[in-house]
């Protein structure tokens, strides 16, 4: 582990799988020695090149060192909530896949279990102290470091804020909370109310549709993000940032999933309520797109884009779909369609071995299975099936968030739960199906 001090603040990274706090550093590798380790480590996690110095103590888990930025720090005017200054590490090359963020913080102000050894934190503080001090540089914003037609919508962000901020309280308050709330949508409880209630109104086989779309949509987003390696609006101007969100941006993958599945419904809409369904889809689109936006967590050419992606994945699986022949409406059913997308997915994951890739893999492996196993399932859920799939599987997914924060200490483990996280509840809904009897579509 690296210890940096710089204005009398200590460096800590914010971890993705632990959603801990943790001193820069990571795994010995074999042959390597601690001291290039931690040079090595803090590079890819926070972007800065130091020299390690002395040794400033142990624990039980790790070896602390003295380490010295070769350049000067520079770090961000604005305050996060922990009272720090995040410091600019798109370019660090963890940033999104161990790492949300950096932040230069004074480490008497952090909770100690905010630290991902809380045990630890004290004799970390007492390091700190013995650590050696260094300058550091602060800017308002490093605009000027994004892409062209990037920086004219930074602006834009801004703008929108600053309207926001400057409306009646009493409006202000309300247009505030209606635009971080429009951020529920990309979330995941969204799968979970959405799955019960299509295999409700339209049946096994638009889930195996919209599976199909979500996995194909996500995985080109992902693969699209690791070329472009774009980044959020607010990494480059920190007080733009109102929600908690990180990794490259490009092209959005919550509106490029939400464009799919939306398009792809339309085919449906006679059994979803009609126009309603249309108007409905509409407005939550729009709601999504500003969110997302007024929050400085996408850029509207991110978004753009992926709306145009999941536009085009959603219109080749909506033309094969229209032939309406016993294939087109099982082949999204089929075993062979499911380990062919495992296929790539183990070939991404090969190439980026990125958690998110992982997770995804896992998944569809799961569904692969799935469909391999499972000869045959029922056509259609009641409506107090479907209330009661929604109220279980969201006791699944807080049972399973409740057992992140007790393995939060071990990166394996927390790797482990958060991988396990969706085909877990994959699995209690596809056993959930099977266990009810009656298999008749309701009147």
């Amino acid at each position: 582990m690296c210890v940096i001090k710089a204005d009398d603040k200590l460096v800590l990274v914010n971890e993705i799988i632990t959603k801990r706090l943790s001193v820069p550093g990571g795994t010995i590798r074999p042959g390597e020695p601690p001291e290039r380790a931690a040079q090595r480590e803090t590079w890819e996690e926070t972007g800065i090149v130091v020299a390690v110095g002395d040794e400033l103590g142990r624990t039980d888990k790790a070896v602390f060192f003295d380490c010295v930025s070769s350049s000067e720090i520079i770090a961000y005017q604005h305050q996060n909530l922990i009272g720090g200054h995040e410091l600019p590490i798109w370019f660090a090359p963890d940033y999104g896949i161990e790492v949300s963020s950096a932040t230069l913080v004074d480490p008497s102000y952090v909770d100690s279990h905010k630290y991902r050894y809380p045990d630890e934190w004290q004799s970390t503080i007492d390091m700190f102290h013995r650590a050696t001090n260094q300058p550091i540089k602060i800017v308002a914003d490093l605009v000027q470091a994004a892409p062209n037609f990037h920086q004219t919508e930074l602006k834009w962000i801004q703008a929108f804020q600053i309207w926001v901020n400057k409306l009646p309280e009493q409006w202000r308050n309300f247009v505030r909370n209606l635009l971080f709330s429009g951020n529920v949508l990309a979330s995941p409880i969204c799968g979970i109310i959405l799955f019960p209630l299509l295999y409700w109104r339209c049946g096994k086989s638009v889930c195996y549709k919209v599976s199909f779309a979500i996995s194909i949509t996500s995985l080109l987003c992902l693969f699209a993000q690791q070329g472009f390696a774009l980044p959020r609006p607010h990494v480059y101007f920190p007080s733009l940032q109102l929600i908690s969100s990180y990794g490259n941006g490009f092209p959005s993958l919550p509106i490029a999933v939400w464009s799919s599945i939306g398009i792809l419904l339309m085919t449906e809409k006679d059994r979803l309520g009609g126009q309603w369904f249309i108007a409905v889809y509409l407005v939550s689109a729009i709601w999504l797109t500003l969110s997302k936006f007024y929050s400085g967590s996408a850029f509207i050419v991110d978004m753009a884009v992926g709306a145009f992606l999941g536009l085009l994945i959603t219109w080749n699986i909506v033309r094969f779909d229209i032939k309406r022949t016993e294939k087109a409406r099982t082949i999204m059913g089929s075993r062979r369609i499911w380990w062919g997308i495992s296929l790539v997915a183990a070939v991404f994951t090969y190439y980026w071995q990125l958690p998110v890739f992982s997770a995804w893999l896992v998944v569809l492996v799961v569904m692969a299975i799935i469909t391999t196993i499972l000869k045959s399932q029922r056509e259609y859920l009641s409506l107090f099936q479907c209330v009661l799939f929604t109220v279980i599987l969201s006791a699944v997914y807080m049972s399973i968030s409740y057992l992140a924060t007790t393995v939060s200490s071990s990166g394996i483990e927390s790797l482990v739960v958060e991988i396990s996280r969706y085909p877990a509840i994959i699995i209690v809904f596809v056993l959930m199906i099977k266990l009810t009897a009656s298999s008749e579509k309701p009147s």
